[in-house]
């Protein structure tokens, strides 16, 4: 079946094999959408090769996304660090004003602690919205791969993928993460409905539906 993605330049398209986001360039509507992870898949025969290689995939975007978040809390413990200092700054700095140093009601003295302190909020916002955009970013490809994934409830013991669950090797990835997951995706949902900026994925029924 043809696709109707755009040709020739670079566009980001799910997968059909193992339903991962990855970035594609088509030379023809006929071309199949199905990345280079995925392109020795074909044939009943590959199918064990082809799980365990989707384990693999999955596991290296989330050790990915892992990676990317300790690397934002190291970021986010430098921007504690700075604030500490600045902290520091401006204690010094109205000790010296309390001694008479600089006026407290002195354009100077004014001028000075307002700049301190925006500087201080700036760089805590910064901190704080960076760690936020990294964590939405790792839960959703949780989310993304629980949707292929998850426990059947109609069928106990078995994966939505049609597997058992201790056959199905994604369910066992996903199963220590599965309770946060679902936690972030319950306050990304308040967060929408009160028409605040949420960390949802556009193809979210909730976001879909708006």
């Amino acid at each position: 079946m043809p696709h109707e993605y755009r040709l020739h330049v670079d566009v980001d398209a799910r997968c059909l094999c193992c339903g991962s986001l990855q970035r594609f360039r088509f030379a023809s509507p006929s071309d199949q959408v199905v990345c280079e992870h995925c392109r020795t898949h074909g044939g009943d025969e590959k199918a064990v090769r082809r799980d365990r290689e989707h384990i693999a995939l999955w596991r290296g975007i989330l050790d990915r996304h892992e990676a990317d978040a300790r690397a934002e809390e190291a970021a986010a413990a430098l921007a504690a660090d700075e604030a500490a200092a600045v902290i520091a700054r401006l204690t010094a700095e109205r000790d010296q004003l309390r001694a008479g140093v600089i006026a407290a009601d002195s354009e100077v003295g004014a001028g000075l602690r307002d700049s301190l302190q925006g500087e201080l909020v700036r760089r805590a916002e910064r901190a704080t919205a960076l760690t936020a955009r990294r964590v939405d970013k790792a839960m959703v490809a949780l989310w993304r791969l629980q949707a292929f994934h998850h426990p059947d409830a109609r069928k106990p013991g078995t994966c939505s993928c049609g597997r058992s669950l201790t056959a199905c090797g994604e369910s066992r990835v996903l199963e220590a993460q599965r309770q946060d997951m679902l936690d972030w995706e319950r306050r990304q949902l308040v967060l929408l409905k009160a028409g605040e900026r949420h960390g949802l994925p556009p193809e979210h029924p909730e976001v879909a539906g708006t």
